[in-house]
């Protein structure tokens, strides 16, 4: 979201339940009026800098306080942000759910683009899809999912299941150390997935479920009150 480039504005930080909302405020204000309507919310103001740090780089505000207790965050929760003019909205990513989107690739020989689904951690080591595992996907309107397949398993026997319900089965590879899961073709589109799309990683031990975006799952009504 475009601040604007005055490194003075302040940035109003106002708890709401399970999140935050950030308010850009207008140059044109009494400076102690919005102080105290800010306090009386149980929120407090930042201010906006240039930060020149290597990976952070650019228009910047830090919060810190007690308002995120309010809001019901607390450190390590995983969060996602809603970005409009003047506002961004962050609300708590509950359970095992990670954001990621559809990315863009290139067919090898006609250099037409396509879209890709890409996993990569050391967290899909921790729930069984380590280097080199085997395993299923499945595509259905709205969904993917990759099954794991422990290597003890009959590589024969999951070449048959695979076959007999029309999956396609996939190992995990590795980048820089860490295990990475690619996708590309028409299992992605088949799911209804298109380049750019928000989807949903829902994932327990040996096994990932992609999902279509819902906003409302995460707090994000499609229409929401402007006196918010």
């Amino acid at each position: 979201m475009p601040l604007v480039n005055s490194w003075y504005q302040l940035i109003q930080a106002l708890p709401e339940p399970e999140g935050l909302v950030f308010n850009l405020c207008n140059t044109n204000i009494n400076y102690s009026e919005l102080y105290n309507a800010t306090k009386e919310k149980g929120g407090t103001l930042n201010r906006a800098y240039i930060s020149n740090q290597r990976f952070l780089n650019g228009l910047t505000f830090v919060t810190t306080g007690q308002h995120i207790y309010k809001s019901g965050l607390t450190f390590g929760d995983a969060l996602i942000a809603k970005c409009e003019h003047g506002r961004i909205r962050v609300r708590k990513v509950k359970g095992n759910v990670r954001l990621i989107n559809v990315a863009r690739t290139k067919r090898p020989y006609t250099n037409e683009s396509t879209p890709m689904v890409f996993l990569l951690g050391d967290w899909l080591t921790d729930i069984g899809f380590a280097s080199d595992t085997l395993m299923t996907v499945a595509s259905e309107p709205g969904c993917i999912t990759f099954i794991a397949y422990d290597k003890a398993i009959i590589y024969s026997e999951i070449v048959k299941y695979a076959r007999k319900n029309k999956m396609q089965l996939i190992q995990v590879s590795t980048k820089e150390g860490a295990p990475l899961i690619t996708l590309t073709g028409n299992r992605i589109t088949n799911a209804g997935f298109s380049l750019g799309d928000i989807f949903a990683a829902e994932y327990e031990y040996g096994s990932i479920k992609l999902q279509k975006f819902d906003p409302e799952r995460f707090g994000f009504p499609e229409v929401e009150n402007p006196g918010d």
